[in-house]
Formats: structure tokens, C-alpha cells, sequence
């Protein structure tokens, strides 16, 4: 070991400047590398820990829109008639967020789900106290998370005691479980039966709900040993009634291991949680790309200190080294640079990762780094890596003869210009791939948060609190007593919320013309303070008593329809009462941009959610004041219930927080890898001044200005990124047209973009050559000869 050791310290001690960089850049982008996989193999293996997950499935129906909504009397249809099934479960999310208080303690918000008893027999997760199985048969019994329970109750214990929901009911609490994973698509912080559901709407029709009327919950069935999903699917299907849903005939079980990556997932429910597979493969190719840059770095750099080892190689042989030794000790030197590079990238994961967690918002489990398995399997891909990139220099220096390595320092480099040229074309080619990909989905971003099709700016949303809807009166009084105060609307719509979708039929005509669409309910001030425009017909009045059971649809809900003249048509809507449209809106997105516009019914209702309230102010501080004030009037009104004011801009943006997450993973390793590129390339500069010292003071002494020995020195590289420019062009507009596929609504891959991404490309590329460039050539031309 130490005969190793000390030649390969001595080498990096001789050039300690490009050695120092290429050990920086292969650990750096090991250590990306490492955390990117981890998080990719993490999101890939979601919900893969249940006990009984390969048995779970998710009952859909990709005829309808409202595809794994189901009715609440599906799961005793099942239970009773399919053999193939051993047990059901339905789960369904709150329509408001739960508020939860202990004693006399400030209550705080939490999500909640509701589920049969037979939940826990589905889904594993560690227990800390209670029995979670018996909170799921009692009524009025609760499972919470360690994390909620900490809030609640700090380390007391938590088991048995009792807590308000949403200031009305009480709930006791039976277990307390370990948070849902991160590589999850259930997310949740309590847990309740469905009798608790059936009390909370005690003042609803709760039998509709729970029969064959309303599509209000998911359905989970475990399966047999042996049970064929597609025919249970069918079976299944079959129990519908079909007079209720006539288009119900594309029935699918989705497995739970797969769940996470089915885009249904992602609408009617605030409890699942989607992921996007194509992110994921974005991703592993950047890691790829990441080690692609080290390596051409490691090879480039390295090829360069083995040429300049030429004599100490002919040394060796007149010493008596044998090929075999030559070869070891060139395998010895690489793999212990890879090792070491390891071991650095694995110190920087356990330094930086929580940083770079907490500002990419990805989750992965850190201690799979220090797992025996994971160490193998990384010093094994490092002897593979060493093996190979030591082979080719360990081939060639063995086989030269010593007389020839002793006669020259250093051999015709005309060939390995030309393979050294090739790799930094390919860290260009990369690099304005990756520029260009940031671009445009900072651009994308931007589009759909800018053109969602009405009013963002200054309006803020205050959610009603059970103790603020009552209220209203009073609120409206006191919102128009505010000078700041321009319009205000209630309505049961917020960006990112639910949507409430609904299949009926119209009325009057000759045939019964089924309807498919989204509605909300929204008052007369609705459409002024979102800017919304009118496009036929009239809006809803507060002078008209009878414009209770009218409706406002978009454009899409008429030509998705074919009425040519929809003023005055009439359809059933919820509830089966009957809708009458009075006009039609401009088409405006109400989900995010990758959903097409859908049918859209604007009820005017007294139901509302939100109070959307339009602000206007001269500054930012005029604004900041103005809300403070507004939350404290309002506070004031809800005394038990906390009071939420969030910026409408902000929910809008938060639709696309996924992308938003994308574009922080994205540009940030895709940046380190740029940065890595050009360490590179300022190390491959260091290399060429070195090389052509002599010819610099030559030319310099014959009167070559500094500019004309600059861009000598810099052509080479302005040529590369070129070249790069013509690879990358093509390859940037395939893989950015791939991405944009999944969105409805796209931003234009405009021909800046990938003018954009070359002159950066370029800048950093003559930013990190020419500061080495013009240290060599404004050197005494007299060291340069002298040089040795």
C-alpha cells in the first residue's frame, strides 16, 4: 500500500492546482450524482413498503373525468358480491381544513382523512402508542401522527385524551403513528372512522352521500392471492347502476405501487399525492450528464499528467519494472483518486444535504448512503470506473519503448488535441443543453402564472371560519367600511382547491344530452374583482331574488355542448335542481396550465368558502398595513377559529409548485454542472499556456500584441463551443419539446432560448480561458524562453 501511496502522493503534490480541480469537480459531481439517485430510486420505490401493498388497488373509471371518485354504497357491493376480493376500504378527505384544539390551548389547522375500519389492515405504518385498529371501530375516535400529536400535546402522552374538531364535535384519541413516509402517496396527519364522517355532516344529506348520488370517495379493494385485477375491474363495474352512470364501462384497478405515477391522482382529493416519471428521467439524466462532465474533466486532465510522466516512466523501465507493474501502478493511482473522490463526495452529502433538501424541497433517506449494501455497490462502480480509465494510459505507457521515453518529454500531441477537443465539445454540448432546458422552464413557469385569464394583483383570499360564514353580514359591513377596499366576492373558489364535477343532462331538449362539467359557486362581485370578461348574456345581479338558481358558464362549457344560443338554456345541476344559463364568460384558467380548459357552471349560491377581496394601495407598505388591519378586524370575529388571509398571485403559484420544485432541482444541479465544466476547461487552459510557453515568447518577441496571443491561445475554445452550439441546438429542441408534451397550455420554444443558452455558453467559456490567457501572454517572453 504504501509503495502506491507515495508515488501517487508525489504526483499530486507536482501539479497540485489541476490535481486539487479534478478532485473537486469528480467529487462534487459524485456527490450530486449519489443524492439524485437516491431520490430517484426513492420516488421510483413509493408505497413499496406496505406489507400488503402488492395485493392493493385503487378502483377508477377512465371514462369519467372524476376518475377515482366512487359512491359511498360501492364498498358494500364489493364486500357482498365479489370473491375475488378479501376486503375494502373507502377513504375521503375533508372539504375544509380541520381545526383541531386541546383545552384552552390556540387551535391549530391540520388535514384530516376519513376511512373504514379495516384502513390499518391496508396500509403499514410504525406505532408509536394506542391501538390504531380500535380508533377505526369506535365512533369518534382519532389516529394521529407523532408530528401533530407534538404540536398538540408536546411529549406528553396523547393516547386517550380528547380534543375539539373544528370547535363543535370531540374526538378521543386511540393511537399515535409514525409520519407517512416521504416516498408515499398518502399524505395525511389524522385518521378517522367513516362514522365520524357520517357525524360531521349531520346537517347534510348524509344518505346521498353514502349511497349510489354522490362520486365522494376513494375506493380501495385488497385482492385475493391469485385474483386477476382485470376481471375484478369488470366485476366491479358491473354492480354500478347503470342508469346513474351511464358511461361507466372503463373500470381499472390501479395497483398502489403505481399509484404515485398515475396523473389521475392529482385531482378530486387533498390527500393524494402524485409524482411525474418523466421529471424523474429528466433528473437521472442529469446526474448522468453530471458524471459525464467529471469524467471528460478526469480523462482530459489526466491524459495530460501522464504525457508529462513520459520520462519518469522510461526511468522505471531501465529500472527494471516489468509491463505488469507499469499497468498496476497506473490502476493503483486511478482507483485511489476515484476512492478518495468517493469518500469526499460522501462527507459532502452528509455535510451540505440538508441544505440542499431544504432548498430543493426533495426528501430521500440519508442513511441509505451509510448502508453496507449501498458502499458496495459505490466502490464497486469505482473499481469498474478505475479499471476502465486506467486502461488505456496503463496499455500505452507500458508499451513504449524506454529509449523513446527517455529521448522526449513529451510525444506528438496532435492526436490527442484532436480526442481532447472532442470531449470539451461534448462538456459545450451539454452545457447549452442544460442552460437552455433552465430557460425554458423558468419560461413555462412564468407563462402560466401569467396568463391564467384573470385578475391577480392585489386581491387576497380570507377563508371563512364556521364562526366568519354566519357572520357575513357583519364581514361585508366591515370590508366596505376599509378605504383600501376596492371590490370583494364569496365564493367557494381558490386556486388549487377542489373543484366540485358533476354529470347531469340537459332539459327541454328532445334528446336526454348528457353534460359533463366543473362547477363553484360564486356571487354577483365574483367577476369584477377577478377581471373576468363578459362574453353574452348579462351577470348575476343582486337586484334579481330569482338569479338564485342561474348559472354563468366559460366558452368552453358551450362549445363543448354545441349551443350555438345557450341564453336561457336549462339543465339539471346538483342537487337535481334546475340551471338556467343567464351568460358566458371568457374562457380562464381555473387549474393549472397542463389541464385543458374544461365545461365550466358558475352557481349563484350563498354557499362560499372564501372571501377574494381586492385591494388597492399605492406601495407595499400601504398594502402590508392594509391586510394587518383587515386580520385583525376579522380575527376579531372568529375568535376560536384561526383566521387564514394568503395572496391570490401566491395560490396561483402555487399550482405550479411542482415545476417550481422542478426548475430549483433542475437548475441547480444542472449549474453545478456547468460550474464542474468549466473547472475543466480552465484546468485543459493551464495545460495549453503550459504546452505552448515557448511558441508565446517567440511570437511575443517578435512583436505579437497581448489581444493576438489571447485569441491565439482562445480560438480553439471559441471553435468548440461552436461546434457545440450545432450539436446542442437540435438535441435542446427535441428534449424541451418531450417536456412541454404534458402541458395543455405551452410557452413557445422561441429561437432566443438557444441563442440565450450558446452566448452563455461562450461567456463562460472565454470568462474562465482568458484570465489564464492573458496571464501567459503578458509574461516576460524572456521566462518563457529560459522555461524548462
Amino acid at each position: 500500500m504504501q509503495n502506491i501511496f507515495k508515488p501517487t502522493y508525489r504526483n499530486f503534490v507536482r501539479e497540485p492546482i489541476t490535481n486539487l480541480i479534478n478532485l473537486l469537480g469528480l467529487s462534487v459531481s459524485l456527490a450530486l450524482v449519489i443524492i439524485l439517485s437516491i431520490y430517484c430510486y426513492s420516488q421510483l420505490s413509493t408505497d413499496h413498503f406496505h406489507k400488503n401493498g402488492d395485493r392493493i388497488y385503487l378502483y377508477s373509471d377512465e371514462n369519467r373525468l372524476s376518475r377515482i371518485n366512487t359512491p359511498g354504497k360501492l364498498k358494500e357491493e364489493i364486500d357482498l358480491n365479489i370473491p375475488g376480493v378479501e376486503s375494502t376500504v373507502r377513504i375521503a378527505g375533508t372539504l375544509d381544513t380541520p381545526v383541531f384544539q386541546v383545552g384552552d390551548k390556540a387551535p391549530i389547522t391540520s388535514d384530516l382523512i376519513f376511512a373504514d375500519e379495516d384502513f390499518f389492515k391496508f396500509f403499514t405504518y410504525k406505532v408509536i402508542e394506542g391501538n390504531p385498529d380500535l380508533a377505526m371501530k369506535e365512533p369518534m375516535s382519532l389516529v394521529i401522527t407523532k408530528t401533530l400529536s407534538e404540536k398538540l400535546f408536546g411529549k406528553e402522552r396523547a393516547t386517550g385524551k380528547t380534543l375539539k374538531w373544528d370547535n363543535d364535535k370531540e374526538l378521543t384519541i386511540r393511537a399515535v403513528i409514525e409520519e407517512p413516509k416521504d416516498n408515499s402517496c398518502l399524505s395525511f396527519s389524522a385518521v378517522t372512522s367513516m362514522a365520524a364522517r357520517k357525524a360531521s355532516m349531520s346537517k347534510q344529506n348524509v344518505e346521498v352521500d353514502f349511497g349510489w348520488g354522490w362520486l365522494s370517495f376513494q375506493t380501495f379493494v385488497l385482492l385475493k392471492k391469485g385474483a386477476d385485477p382485470r376481471e375484478t375491474a369488470k366485476s366491479i363495474s358491473s354492480l354500478i347502476p347503470k342508469n346513474l352512470y351511464p358511461n361507466e364501462s372503463g373500470a381499472k384497478l390501479t395497483s398502489l405501487k403505481n399509484l404515485y405515477f398515475t396523473q389521475f391522482a392529482l385531482f378530486n382529493n387533498n390527500y393524494l399525492q402524485c409524482g411525474d416519471k418523466k421529471r424523474l428521467m429528466i433528473l437521472l439524466m442529469v446526474a448522468a450528464l453530471l458524471l459525464l462532465i467529471a469524467l471528460a474533466n478526469f480523462i482530459n486532465i489526466s491524459s495530460s499528467q501522464w504525457l508529462g510522466k513520459i520520462k519518469q516512466i522510461g526511468v522505471m523501465k531501465v529500472n527494471g519494472a516489468s509491463r505488469s507493474t507499469l499497468r498496476r501502478n497506473v490502476f493503483s493511482e486511478v482507483f485511489f483518486f476515484f476512492l478518495i473522490s468517493l469518500f469526499l463526495a460522501i462527507l459532502l452529502i452528509w455535510l451540505f444535504a440538508p441544505y440542499i433538501c431544504n432548498y430543493t424541497d426533495i426528501h430521500f433517506d440519508q442513511q441509505l448512503i451509510f448502508n453496507p449494501i449501498f458502499l458496495a455497490i459505490s466502490i464497486t462502480v469505482t473499481f469498474a470506473l478505475s479499471l476502465i480509465f486506467s486502461l488505456i494510459p496503463a496499455l500505452h505507457l507500458s508499451s513504449s519503448k524506454a529509449i523513446d521515453n527517455l529521448k522526449r518529454t513529451i510525444e506528438p500531441h496532435t492526436k490527442n488535441s484532436h480526442f481532447k477537443g472532442i470531449l470539451v465539445t461534448a462538456q459545450f454540448t451539454i452545457a447549452i443543453v442544460l442552460i437552455a432546458f433552465m430557460v425554458l422552464v423558468q419560461k413555462q413557469v412564468d407563462y402560466g402564472c401569467n396568463k391564467m385569464g384573470f385578475n391577480q394583483s392585489n386581491v387576497i383570499c380570507i377563508k371563512l371560519t364556521p364562526e366568519l360564514f354566519p357572520k357575513k353580514d357583519v364581514l361585508i359591513k366591515l370590508l366596505q367600511e376599509k378605504p383600501t377596499v376596492a371590490k370583494f366576492s364569496f365564493t367557494s373558489y381558490y386556486p388549487g382547491t377542489n373543484i366540485s364535477y358533476w354529470e347531469t343532462h340537459m332539459l327541454g331538449a328532445e334528446e336526454k344530452k348528457q353534460l359533463n362539467y366543473d362547477t363553484f359557486t360564486a356571487d354577483a362581485g365574483f367577476f369584477e374583482t377577478m377581471g373576468l370578461e363578459l362574453k353574452i348574456g348579462r351577470l348575476f345581479s343582486e337586484d334579481f331574488s330569482t338569479d338564485v338558481n342561474k348559472v354563468i358558464v366559460n366558452e368552453s362549457f358551450i362549445l363543448e355542448n354545441n349551443l350555438p344560443d345557450p341564453i336561457g338554456v336549462k339543465f339539471s345541476g346538483i342537487n337535481f335542481e334546475v340551471c338556467e344559463i343567464v351568460g358566458v364568460v371568457k374562457d380562464f384558467h381555473y387549474k393549472p396550465f397542463y389541464v385543458p380548459i374544461f365545461p365550466l357552471a358558475i352557481r349563484n349560491k350563498p354557499k362560499a368558502q372564501y372571501c377574494l377581496v381586492n385591494i388597492q394601495v399605492s406601495d407595499y407598505n400601504a398594502l402590508h398595513n392594509s391586510i394587518v388591519a383587515i386580520k385583525t378586524s376579522v380575527s376579531d370575529l372568529s375568535p376560536s377559529f384561526p383566521v387564514e388571509i394568503s395572496f391570490l398571485d401566491q395560490a396561483v403559484e402555487n399550482l405550479y409548485k411542482s415545476e417550481l420544485r422542478f426548475h430549483r432541482i433542475f437548475s441547480l444541479f444542472a449549474g453545478c454542472a456547468i460550474v464542474i465544466c468549466c473547472l475543466g476547461i480552465f484546468a485543459m487552459s493551464l495545460f495549453t499556456c503550459k504546452r505552448r510557453i515557448k511558441e508565446i515568447g517567440i511570437r511575443k518577441v517578435n512583436g505579437a500584441k497581448v489581444t493576438e496571443v489571447m485569441v491565439m491561445l482562445n480560438k480553439d475554445f471559441v471553435k468548440w463551443v461552436a461546434i457545440a452550439f450545432v450539436i446542442a441546438c437540435p438535441i435542446a429542441y427535441y428534449a424541451m419539446n418531450k417536456w412541454l408534451e404534458k402541458f395543455a397550455y405551452k410557452t413557445e420554444l422561441s429561437w432566443w432560448v438557444f441563442a440565450l443558452a450558446g452566448l452563455i455558453a461562450l461567456a463562460i467559456a472565454l470568462i474562465t480561458v482568458s484570465w489564464q490567457s492573458w496571464k501567459a501572454a503578458t509574461r516576460n517572453p524572456v521566462e518563457a524562453l529560459r522555461y524548462e
